[in-house]
């Protein structure tokens, strides 16, 4: 029964108790490589060791306390046997309780409270000078000459009595501001002291308390071997608080050129190891997403029954013998022009890109360090030119400036995820957007922000309301011009976008002149599809009329 019961404690703690016959080897091991998802990563640890015969031990000590047992896998290099493995976490032996306090910290204790007990009796010194120094003007007040009730008034009498009263008040002041400036200083100095103390009297009682215990997280590799021998042990494992997130940098040299995309990852961990030059692989799979095939259920269908609730006094309640079950499953770096003889080599030219059955892979040959923390670290993974026509838009009920869009097209075979993403032209960073590809077109519109070398105006030109007597009804009728001007030498395409009323009444009738423009009759909106040359202005006009019973109020 003990033994059953020893079993389970060991089970659920997590603690492996070995054989006392059996060898416990700690490895000096050293992190090799690190593959990083997008939430987790897989740690590759090795060992070089010395296996002697029989059953050994080898502990791979301060793992990442933040392991997936279940993801714990060994391996190795020579002639043995790897028997199994196992995952602790074990705890230092306590350090003995320092009993002795020193001297000095006790002579401190004393002397200080000692300090304590003449600083409080200067204090209440000064405290009953201050009250006799408030008693003396008190009764100088008191006096029936100050209070004018006093039998022998004369102009003499009263005028040496104001002026006694002056110098005397006056000294009295000043000695109670002398007073009430040391009573400042006597506290300050009191509350010093008893902070001192307080702190010393820590230290005496911290000389007993036992030091917090560490934890250290290991695997234990158990290994059998015929006869000694030397080879390599090898280890790896999910390690949680680690992941990576896609960033990009669009970078485009004028309206006419294809982008230069940048792909990067921002790799941040926090798994208690420091990774010093590690090989790093940056996958977008996700070991933590499901692989189970969802399985819809059953959907039953019924007719709806109206019920009277007995909770209400009146009223209909619509109650459904339905019962349905809804599964919803969802599985830049700037460059110069530098006159050197060889120019630095980027990150990016270091990475190969892997494709495997579900996921890509960047593999970057170089090592890299990558520091405990938290603290996010960018690498760039490939750098690609982009096939791009460059739209500009403008709404100029909305916005003075047009607007840039990018249009990539074979963007496919980029494997890009979404994500934010830096905007530079040439060489000078102007925004961020978002990057998602997450769409089933061809295209993939990126907004790269405001191009403040067009002039737009929009103004209202016409606006009346008629009665027609005859059909009993009102028409409102505005027209509207807006001026585009290309302030650059080269072509730009422009597409101006602008709206009219749509009724969701059928006493409201709308009609519009489009001026050349392209209506949409769902949305109400117009646009224009323009190819303006350098330095050109244009002007387009559009009117529309609102047709409503002239006893109703249109709000427009």
């Amino acid at each position: 029964m003990k033994k059953i019961i020893l079993v389970l404690l060991t089970s659920v703690i997590g603690l492996t108790f070995l054989k006392a016959e059996d060898r416990e080897i700690i490895v000096k091991d050293k992190l090799k490589n690190v593959t990083v998802f997008m939430q987790n990563a897989q740690l590759f640890q090795e060992a070089y060791v010395s296996i002697p015969k029989g059953t050994s031990h080898f502990i791979f000590n301060d793992v990442s306390p933040y392991i997936n047992k279940a993801s714990i896998q060994a391996s190795g290099v020579g002639k043995f046997t790897i028997l199994n493995t196992q995952y602790r976490y074990y705890m230092d032996d306590p350090a003995q309780v320092k009993s002795e306090i020193p001297p000095k910290l006790l002579k401190r204790e004393e002397a200080l409270r000692d300090s304590i007990k003449n600083s409080q009796l200067r204090i209440n010194k000064n405290a009953e000078l201050m009250q006799a120094v408030d008693q003396e003007k008190n009764l100088i007040m008191g006096n029936p000459l100050v209070r004018g009730t006093s039998n022998s008034d004369s102009l003499e009498l009263l005028k040496g009595t104001a002026l006694f009263l002056r110098e005397e008040l006056k000294e009295l002041a000043h000695l109670r501001y002398i007073l009430s400036f040391q009573a400042k200083k006597m506290s300050d100095y009191h509350r010093l002291l008893k902070q001192e103390l307080k702190e010393t009297q820590a230290l005496i009682q911290n000389q007993n308390i036992r030091p917090t215990p560490t934890y250290h997280h290991q695997v234990i590799v158990t290994v059998l071997n015929s006869s000694s021998a030397y080879g390599t042990i090898k280890l790896n494992y999910l390690s949680g608080n680690v992941g990576w997130n896609p960033h990009y940098d669009l970078i485009a040299k004028d309206h006419q050129s294809d982008i230069t995309l940048v792909y990067k990852a921002q790799v941040y961990q926090n798994t208690g190891l420091d990774w010093e030059q590690v090989k790093i692989k940056v996958s977008n799979a996700n070991p933590n997403q499901g692989n189970t095939k969802p399985k819809l259920p059953v959907w039953f269908v019924n007719f709806q029954r109206y019920i009277r609730s007995d909770r209400a006094k009146k009223g209909l309640y619509l109650q459904s013998n339905a019962n349905t079950a809804i599964t919803s499953t969802e599985n830049v770096t700037e460059v110069y022009d530098m006159e050197i003889e060889e120019k630095a080599s980027m990150l990016y030219e270091y990475t190969n890109k892997v494709q495997n059955f579900s996921s890509v892979e960047f593999d970057i040959a170089l090592p890299m360090n990558v520091s405990s923390g938290g603290k996010a670290h960018y690498m760039d993974l490939k750098r690609e030119k982009v096939t791009t026509k460059f739209q500009l838009y403008l709404v100029p009920k909305l916005e003075k400036d047009a607007f840039v869009v990018a249009r990539l097209t074979d963007w496919e075979s980029l494997d890009l995820l979404t994500g934010q993403a830096n905007i530079y032209y040439g060489n000078t960073f102007i925004g961020r957007t978002v990057v998602n590809p997450s769409v089933l077109d061809d295209t993939l519109d990126v907004s790269m922000g405001r191009d403040r070398s067009i002039y737009v105006e929009r103004k209202k030109t016409d606006c009346q309301t008629k009665k027609k007597l005859i059909e009993n009804s009102k028409v409102y009728t505005a027209t509207y011009e807006i001026t585009i001007k290309n302030k650059n030498k080269g072509d730009v395409n422009l597409i101006i976008e602008d709206h009219i009323p749509v009724s969701k009444n059928e006493k409201i009738e709308i009609t519009s002149t489009n001026g050349d423009g392209k209506l949409n009759e769902d949305t109400g909106v117009l646009s224009w599809d323009i190819n303006l040359k350098g330095l050109a202005k244009k002007k387009l006009e559009y009117d529309f009329s609102v047709k409503y019973p002239k006893d109703e109020i249109l709000k427009l």
